[in-house]
């Protein structure tokens, strides 16, 4: 426990809940989903480009060699990004959106150089320009600002020849044919990415209500809700496994039992919404008082039970029962009736983890704890155990 934090400051709850969802992890949702997508794009291309570069020798034969060198640097590229998904998957998730975006944008601009080496805006290739724009806004899940810079991008280096002068246009009805259908297809993308995100994230956000939702229904079924502690199935299901490993690799193991003194008084002169606080109040200086390996559940009522590994009847006692005792007396509990002094009664009993079962040692417990009551509560008393003589 932190110096100078009250015991019950401690949270009760030994199974935190889920946080809700965040935009850091929504987009490393989407991350992976973009990078299968990159995979699918990447795959397509290397197949696709230099497969076209046969069309190539019947529509622009003059230029068939420099389109094949613009066709072979979009496969290497594409070909590079799928090395890296088998070599390097951790760097391509990092930098999946800007690759994904700059090849789609080299495949794009390539497909625009061989316009302008065919009939320039009047040329059919522009149709590859409309399918890659197509193929985007089925794979990928971008931001709309970004489907935006990548439509602008493409489309202001398809104009730009026009823009600066250095093509001119021909047949205006064939180049409005295509300019429609061109911006008609980049408009589709932007709105089906932006409709598409929007589904993704109730899609995300539905899942992280559902997770969230298991996890407060498993905490309902396995904590004690007063006082955040194990319940006496889940203690004693948590129980039995570490009494079984403490069995198989023979370490030492005990168990405690500790009981409110006192406390039906509390009940009768304070009400039991009073008593209700001091049994919560009890368990958080439980919590803090013991080790994260240790096990803790309400046993019932007013008594409490811990599963001790890797600890001795020896120190159970004298070292965690003490601490216990002291950190539960050496504080009034602050309650709506005003400050309460408690003491508690402990009993400490080790587990003959060859031949009794985790039943069997608290019985002993707390047949040693009964003791400490009549001996005249405020203490911590251990089991006699044969096996210490």
């Amino acid at each position: 426990m932190t110096a100078g934090t009250s015991p019950d400051a401690r949270a009760a709850s030994p199974a935190p809940r889920t946080p809700p969802p965040d935009e850091r992890a929504f987009e490393a949702n989407l991350a992976l989903r973009n990078l299968d997508a990159l995979r699918l794009e990447c795959a397509l291309g290397v197949v696709m480009v230099p497969s076209f570069w046969a069309l190539d020798w019947f529509v622009i034969p003059d230029a068939v060699w420099v389109t094949l060198w613009i066709r072979l640097l979009c496969t290497l590229c594409g070909a590079a990004l799928l090395l890296a998904r088998a070599w390097r998957p951790e760097w391509l998730a990092r930098h999946v959106g800007p690759l994904s975006v700059g090849f789609s944008l080299l495949v794009a601009w390539s497909i625009a150089l061989m316009c302008f080496l065919h009939e320039g805006y009047e040329s059919p290739y522009y149709a590859g320009i409309n399918l890659l724009v197509l193929c985007v806004g089925l794979l990928f899940s971008w931001r709309t600002g970004t489907a935006v810079r990548f439509v602008l991008g493409i489309y202001l280096f398809y104009m730009g020849p026009l823009l600066l002068g250095l093509l001119t246009i021909r047949d205006v009805p064939a180049v409005l044919t295509n300019q429609f259908f061109l911006l008609s297809t980049m408009v589709v993308t932007v709105a089906s990415q932006h409709h598409r995100r929007r589904l993704e994230r109730r899609e995300f956000e539905s899942q992280a209500a559902q997770q969230r939702l298991l996890a407060e229904v498993q905490q309902m079924a396995t904590t004690d809700a007063l006082t955040g502690l194990h319940n006496r199935r889940q203690f004693f299901k948590l129980g039995e496994d570490e009494i079984e490993r403490a069995r198989r690799y023979r370490h030492p193991i005990s168990v405690l039992m500790l009981d409110i003194d006192h406390f039906k008084a509390v009940n009768d002169n304070y009400g039991h919404s009073v008593g209700d606080q001091v049994l919560a109040a009890t368990a958080r200086r439980m919590l803090a008082a013991l080790r994260r390996s240790d096990i803790a559940g309400r046993y019932g009522g007013e008594e409490f039970a811990m599963v001790l590994p890797e600890t001795d009847a020896v120190a159970a006692a004298q070292v965690v029962g003490e601490r216990l005792r002291e950190a539960i007396a050496g504080l009034p509990v602050d309650t709506s009736a005003g400050p309460l002094r408690l003491t508690v009664s402990v009993g400490v009993a080790r587990v003959r983890t060859g031949r009794e079962s985790l039943l069997d040692a608290l019985t002993r417990a707390d047949a040693a704890l009964y003791a400490a009551k009549r001996a005249g509560r405020n203490q911590v008393m251990r089991a006699p155990d044969p096996d210490d003589a």
